[in-house]
């Protein structure tokens, strides 16, 4: 530091200049003795400029000494300044980079280590940096732990600065973990659960286990506008529909307190379906994050308003598609067997031979009939995906239909495929679609049923049968309400579908669905 060495050039030179003067000033005198007489006055040269131009010089190199010595004392402090307000810098841009508890009080440990320069240890909540060392130790403000300086003289009161900075940087860091942790469980509950009285149950007790609320609820909107309390847990509310009339309209727009220390947010995903509500102190410092959580709310009443609709599409489809089965199969069947019976009755009395011939197709035709109505019903019959998973579902299916429809069935199943409900059911209507068609219509003596996942892109279900095959899809009827409906079900979900078939050559049906 340049004031540093200004201080001892000073100090070099209050040691050499005064002796070094009254060394020139004696010197200079004796050298003019021999052309001066030898009085008084020479003692009192001597005196004067051998003594006082020493200790002068000496006094002005002190008084500059001095005033060097508190600029280098200014620029210490404000060096040591510099270095604490680093330190404390360094405390928060390292806990915006640590993810988690363990690794925050490592980076703290390290950067105050390096910026202070001598050891430190750091422990916090039970995880531990650095060496204990015996030296100074303060607490960390709120928070379990400690701050220790491995140093021979460290300023106590710093420290205690220091530890505040540290427990703030440290708390950012646990309420950080705790919200990412909330998230993750509010989506692992969004991805495990169907049922929406079930899901709204599990996001309400991780929203109000969060925000430390003593009661909640969630009310959604019905179609005539009246607020529909679904889930209440220790709240003070109506038990049934009401119209949402002062405080509650504003709820319905944003954030808002019906009450003292109840807060409602509304559930908005496009357009508002419902509201949160919480009762708790202390509410109004966590609005932001509530209100995200609820928009994940409001996204999970969607999604599950979603699927109840495509449900009911696909319950109204499969009438309709049973409806023209029976129009175009067992209908006509009917009207046939009914004609055959009235010429077999006119015929009886005429030609028996000709009759017993007709009679023998109308018992033909009521035994496919029989058959296909059986198929049919079983096709109908629900099966638990919930209860037995869906590939012991897919495997139970598969068997009992085969046996029904007289052929043999071989499957590829993995040991577990990863998808959502929705891409699961999706892969389930196809592999009931194929089967049936494949009966109906390949006649076929063997099906492969092969299931396999596809890395990290989805699942490939595969229906391979030895059928009769067909040349388009539309000659085998499979153009309209078949494979068609899978066709769209499948693409609505960003998958692949597709056939292939080859008359004698049998019938391929393939399905490809994302996570």
């Amino acid at each position: 530091m340049v004031s540093e060495n200004l201080l001892r050039l000073v100090r070099l030179a209050q040691r050499l200049l005064p002796p070094l003067i009254a060394a020139v000033v004696v010197a200079f005198e004796l050298a003019l003795l021999p052309y001066r007489h030898q009085d008084m006055t020479l003692w009192l040269r001597l005196g004067f400029y051998g003594l006082v131009g020493p200790l002068v010089t000496y006094a002005v190199l002190e008084w500059i000494a001095q005033e060097v010595l508190e600029k280098v004392r200014a620029e210490r402090a404000l060096e040591e300044a510099n270095r604490r307000l680093q330190a404390a810098g360094r405390i928060f841009r390292e806990a915006l980079k640590s993810q988690n508890l363990e690794e925050a009080t490592g980076r703290l440990a390290q950067a105050l280590q390096e910026t202070l320069g001598y050891g430190v240890a750091l422990e916090v909540e039970g995880v531990r940096a650095g060496e204990e060392c015996g030296g100074l130790r303060v607490e960390l403000p709120g928070l379990r732990g400690f701050l220790e300086a491995c140093s021979e003289a460290p300023d106590r009161v710093f420290l205690e600065v220091l530890a505040h900075e540290v427990a703030g940087a440290l708390q950012s860091v646990v309420a950080r973990s705790r919200d990412f942790l909330t998230l993750y469980e509010v989506d692992q509950a969004l991805k495990a659960e169907a049922n929406l009285d079930r899901l709204l149950e599990g996001l309400l007790e991780r929203i109000r286990a969060w925000a430390e609320a003593q009661g909640g609820g969630v009310l959604l909107l019905d179609e005539e506008g009246f607020l529909v309390p679904r889930v209440v847990r220790d709240l003070d509310l109506p038990g049934h529909p009401f119209l949402p009339e002062g405080p509650w309209r504003g709820a319905l727009e944003g954030p808002i307190f019906v009450a003292r220390d109840t807060l409602a947010l509304p559930l908005r995903a496009r357009e508002t379906v419902g509201v949160l509500v919480l009762r708790g102190q202390g509410l109004s410092r966590r609005i932001p994050f509530l209100s995200f959580l609820a928009s994940q709310v409001a996204l999970a009443v969607r999604n599950a308003q979603a699927y109840l609709r495509a449900e009911e599409l696909a319950i109204n489809e499969e009438r309709t598609r049973i409806a023209r089965e029976i129009h175009d199969g067992l209908a006509q069947s009917l009207a046939f067997m009914a004609l055959k019976l009235d010429l077999a009755e006119r015929l009886l009395a005429k030609d028996q031979e000709a009759a017993l011939k007709a009679l023998r197709e109308v018992k033909d035709a009521l035994r496919a009939q029989i058959r296909e109505v059986r198929r049919s019903i079983f096709a109908l019959r629900p099966i638990d995906l919930e209860r037995y998973g869906f590939l012991e579902s897919v495997r139970r299916y598969a068997q009992a239909f085969a046996e029904q429809a007289g052929f043999r069935v071989l499957l590829s199943l993995p040991e577990r495929v990863g998808l959502s409900q929705a891409s699961e059911l999706v892969l389930f209507r196809v592999l009931q679609e194929a089967l049936t068609n494949a009966a109906k219509h390949g006649k076929p003596t063997r099906v492969e049923v092969v299931l396999e996942p596809l890395g990290e892109r989805g699942a490939r279900l595969t229906v391979r049968d030895n059928g009769k095959g067909f040349q388009s899809p539309e000659a085998a009827g499979l153009g309209g309400f078949g494979l068609t409906q899978m066709r769209e079900r499948v693409e609505a979900r960003g998958g692949r579908f597709l056939v292939r078939s080859e008359p004698g050559k049998g019938t391929e049906v393939v399905a490809e669905v994302p996570y």
